[in-house]
């Protein structure tokens, strides 16, 4: 019997994929694609693959093989809806989930899907109906609830005792979803400016997710170590000297989570030139790439015959993957500090800012935020402290490295003289002067972060002192992150 010619395709994908040879991989993955190879559900494990890999265009493609196989089925085609959610694609998203049955995948997921994706849109009026639907069909569900709560200020809205009232269905739900019940819960705390029922509704939140996503000191003080490891005074210049492209395409924003990166990416996405931005982490692939993030690193891989310009394809590749063609990107990817070198060698034109803020309310605010793609420092106040000081550490590192090239804006002066620090930003990324960008509130496009509410106002000063209430609590963190005598590591 003829062996079918696909077969030996898929061979040569596990042999790519063994050999972590991304054009190969891509190249197997085309041709199975184009023969129509029979792989049935395994398509759904090719999308997967493709997706992590950031090869949106090939896992969309590998999705539709996987919908045909299923016969389209509504729970096939719930599958690409949140393939969709992935790519950051959120207004197709809804409207692909809109097309399903109600009762898909189940009812109360159908709703809090359709209302966390009308939440990025803006739509709030419409999210809070969809998602107060999906808690009453599966009473408790701290998914539901804390999106739902960060639309609202429940100091006198009856939605509040709704939530209590929630909280014996919520106990009976697992770890993760139960911590977002308690996250929810602190929104109604703080919102009633009671801090200590509001810090102990958090602390029981971070306590459940401490469990699940442990935080490892030792780990994180070394890969910060690598970050800035081999990267002596002339390497990034020398290797910028052999640009063979234009790099300017990417604005890198960085900074810890809540110091404002949010508000300076929707600045920036407000002007004619810049398509649009989101926490991309395309840049841990460069890093996949060059075997390491370290300057050793990039040594190595030059020695073994790659090219700062192959490292600027790929990221430039990627980045057209998510985007399109046109227009620059705002890349607010918060732990780009740990790939600082590879991006100021790969990129020697995309501009870099970094985002500082006080850091009691730094501290403060990352303690009460649930981060979706868990962020193990977070659930400690000492661990706070930890990683703050690395990073710290980092900034300090990257300024007197990159000079110039690094732009600090502090978030107290930008919401206090807005005007002069957008102009500012407007200099360092090489954009001309708009109006649109002083009004960022009326720029109408999808926010994907625990920001999305706040960036929809005008520019203000509430984020300004917002632990104060919280500091007979915060005193953990004070202790550790003010203490002379503690290393950064």
């Amino acid at each position: 019997m003829t062996e079918p010619s696909w077969m030996p395709l898929v061979e040569d994908l596990k042999k790519a994929v063994a050999a972590r040879d991304r054009a190969a991989s891509n190249a197997a993955v085309t041709q199975l694609l184009d023969h129509q190879a029979p792989l049935g559900g395994q398509w759904r494990a090719v999308c997967e693959f493709m997706r992590i890999s950031g090869e949106l265009n090939l896992a969309l493609r590998a999705m539709d093989a996987f919908l045909a196989a299923a016969g389209h089925t509504p729970q096939a085609r719930y599958s690409k809806a949140v393939l969709l959610t992935q790519c950051g694609r959120m207004r197709e998203a809804y409207d692909y989930v809109a097309q399903l049955p109600p009762d898909v995948p189940d009812r109360a997921g159908h709703a809090y899907v359709l209302g966390n994706i009308a939440m990025t849109l803006g739509r709030l009026d419409e999210a809070r109906t969809l998602l107060e639907a999906a808690v009453r069909h599966r009473p408790g569900w701290g998914p539901a609830w804390l999106t739902l709560v960060s639309g609202v200020n429940l100091a006198q809205d009856p939605l509040g005792e709704r939530l209590l009232a929630d909280g014996a269905a919520a106990e009976r739900q697992g770890p993760g979803d139960l911590a977002r019940y308690w996250y929810a819960v602190g929104k109604l705390h703080v919102d009633r400016k009671d801090p200590d029922a509001a810090f102990a509704a958090y602390a029981r939140g971070a306590r459940l997710l401490h469990q699940e996503t442990p935080y490892s000191r030792k780990g994180n003080a070394a890969n910060a170590a690598s970050a800035m490891s081999g990267w002596g005074e002339g390497f990034i210049e020398q290797l910028n000297a052999r640009r063979a492209r234009d790099t300017s395409r990417p604005i890198f924003v960085t900074g810890l989570p809540r110091s404002g990166t949010t508000l300076v990416e929707h600045i920036l996405a407000s002007h004619s030139q810049v398509a649009d931005g989101a926490e991309l982490n395309l840049v841990q692939h460069l890093a996949v790439q060059a075997g390491g993030v370290s300057g050793e690193a990039m040594a190595a891989y030059l020695a073994k015959g790659g090219t700062p310009d192959d490292l600027a394809g790929l990221y430039l590749h990627l980045l057209q993957e998510r985007f399109g063609s046109e227009g620059r990107i705002v890349d607010k990817t918060i732990d780009a500090s740990r790939f600082l070198g590879l991006v100021a060698a790969a990129l020697p034109d995309a501009p870099l800012i970094w985002m500082r803020r006080d850091p009691l309310d730094s501290a403060w605010s990352c303690f009460r935020t649930f981060f979706i793609h868990g962020v193990g420092w977070s659930y400690d106040l000492q661990d706070i402290a930890h990683h703050f000081r690395l990073e710290d550490a980092m900034l300090a590192f990257w300024q007197a490295r990159l000079g110039e090239r690094l732009l600090v804006v502090p978030y107290a002066e930008l919401v206090d003289a807005p005007a002069a620090w957008t102009r500012r930003l407007l200099a360092h990324c090489g954009l001309p002067e708009e109006d649109a960008v002083h009004r960022p509130h009326t720029t109408d496009r999808v926010v994907m972060t625990a920001s999305a509410i706040q960036v929809r106002r005008p520019i203000n000063r509430d984020g300004l002192n917002v632990a104060a209430p919280y500091q007979a609590h915060l005193r953990p963190f004070v202790d550790d992150y003010f203490d002379p005598k503690a290393s950064p590591a």
